[in-house]
């Protein structure tokens, strides 16, 4: 899969998160789609083909865990990245528990650990899809 064809679904309250790292991103070669409110990106989701979502942990409405878990009851093979500026540890347990793949502490002091990250989840979905695709189910 050509990394133009990666999705990555941005879901944060802040609009400054989604600006720059939709940038970030797409100068990266990511398809990047962003979201402000959860519940239309989970929508979002519901429609199209989401590779890679991250999820800011506190939003108003539906929460990021929330999102999270509606997400994975939709498609397991999504690479689900938590964001939080308010993370403790109860919330980084609850977030893995719940199938999220990594977390990122916001702000973000090093925007290439983030990249580091994305790409991280992009080759641990390429992975799960060749294994799929081996057993016929892709």
């Amino acid at each position: 899969m050509e990394r133009k064809n990666m999705v990555v679904l941005i879901v944060d309250d802040e609009e400054s998160i989604l600006s720059s790292l939709r940038r970030l991103l797409e100068d990266k070669g990511y398809t990047v789609v962003t979201y402000a409110d959860p519940k239309d990106a989970i929508e979002y989701f519901r429609n199209n083909l989401v590779h890679i979502a991250m999820i800011d942990v506190t939003m108003p409405g539906i929460d990021g865990l929330s999102a999270l878990n509606r997400i994975k009851e939709t498609n397991g093979l999504t690479q689900i990245i938590m964001m939080s500026a308010y993370a403790t540890t109860e919330r980084v347990v609850a977030a893995f528990e719940s199938g999220a793949n990594d977390f990122l502490l916001k702000p973000f002091n090093n925007l290439e650990n983030v990249v580091a990250i994305v790409e991280e989840s992009e080759k641990k979905l390429l992975r799960w899809q060749g294994v799929f695709k081996q057993l016929g189910a892709l």
